[in-house]
């Protein structure tokens, strides 16, 4: 019914289909906040410390049982090997042959050992795990089917900045002897050293600091700095007031809000993400979006009192052994 190669490289033909297949997904999933695969994802090639590997999943066009129809790129999964064989998988099927098998088909084919010699079907991976963005049932089935469990969760939580639903967005003032600059902007090169010593300082596990350094650097938006009495930073809050379609409201996201570890508990976070909210809303957003780690108590608290609502769970499915914690 399929077929399929490991390859450090997509070949042209290859190449054109899977970024097709990419593009069509991301647009096809944009709503409903499944997981997508970055275009940039399908010409990745091995990096320090990492390998990269690509895999296109190929069966007959409609999935017809005539030798002679053409194969097609039906499925496309990205993988990436780090030095210890941790294996970071994404996947996604073409949104016309979804819900015919081609998921199930291939873990069936290719099995989840990953203790044998070479890893996981030759690749190197030892473990390996997969995010899947929103209560998506196809992923809850697969996994459920074949055993594999869901080591952490991820929460987005929406609030109303306007209409019937909203509530007022009280002012917060940041604690004594700490200040929160004018936003600027992400790519701004005082707010990349900012965000650099924060992170230095946030406690946060290497892979999620790695995750986070590569999402800053595709992404866009403002920042809000807040620094202590000596000028140092010790907090930011990123967000993208630009307008995005959800649930049919005009909504803008918050992409993180980090605090070094000596300014948490303090009413900081507040301060920070009720500027960045307020900004929102003047740019017309009508709901504003954020994702939390449900394990976070002291951040959901914080949600929870400024208004905010669960919407969504992500999970991290994960298979073999891993150390550190998910990133995501």
């Amino acid at each position: 019914m399929i077929s399929y190669q490991w390859c450090s490289t997509l070949e042209s033909g290859d190449r054109d289909e899977v970024l097709a297949l990419v593009e069509a997904a991301a647009e096809y999933d944009e709503e409903a906040g499944f997981s997508k695969i970055r275009t940039g994802d399908v010409d990745a090639v091995d990096r320090d410390g990492v390998r990269v590997l690509h895999l296109p999943i190929k069966a007959r066009r409609d999935l017809s049982g005539r030798d002679d129809a053409p194969l097609v790129v039906v499925a496309y999964l990205h993988l990436e090997v780090d030095r210890e064989g941790l294996g970071t998988v994404q996947f996604v099927v073409h949104p016309k042959y979804r819900s015919r098998g081609i998921a199930t088909v291939l873990v069936e084919e290719m099995g989840l050992e990953t203790t044998a010699e070479g890893g996981w079907g030759g690749t190197g991976a030892t473990a390996l795990r997969c995010w899947a963005f929103s209560t998506h049932p196809a992923s809850e089935r697969l996994t459920r089917r074949f055993g594999i469990p869901a080591v952490s969760r991820q929460w987005t939580l929406f609030r109303h900045l306007s209409g019937p639903f909203s509530s007022p967005l009280d002012g917060a003032e940041p604690p004594v002897g700490t200040e929160i600059a004018d936003a600027r902007p992400l790519d701004d090169p005082a707010v990349s050293k900012a965000v650099e010593q924060v992170l230095g300082s946030a406690s946060l596990v290497p892979a999620q600091r790695e995750r986070f350094v590569d999402e800053v650097r595709l992404g866009s938006g403002e920042v809000l700095v807040a620094t202590d009495a000596s000028g140092s930073p010790v907090g930011f809050v990123w967000y993208d007031p630009a307008l995005v379609v959800h649930l049919e409201l005009k909504a803008a996201w918050i992409r993180a809000l980090v605090l070094s570890a000596s300014a948490r508990e303090a009413g900081l976070g507040t301060a920070l993400l009720t500027g960045a909210l307020a900004t929102l809303r003047e740019a017309k957003a009508q709901i504003a979006l954020l994702r939390i780690d449900p394990s976070d108590a002291g951040a959901v608290r914080m949600c929870r009192v400024m208004g905010f609502e669960q919407e969504e769970e992500h999970s991290c499915y994960q298979v073999g052994e891993w150390s550190d914690v998910p990133s995501f």
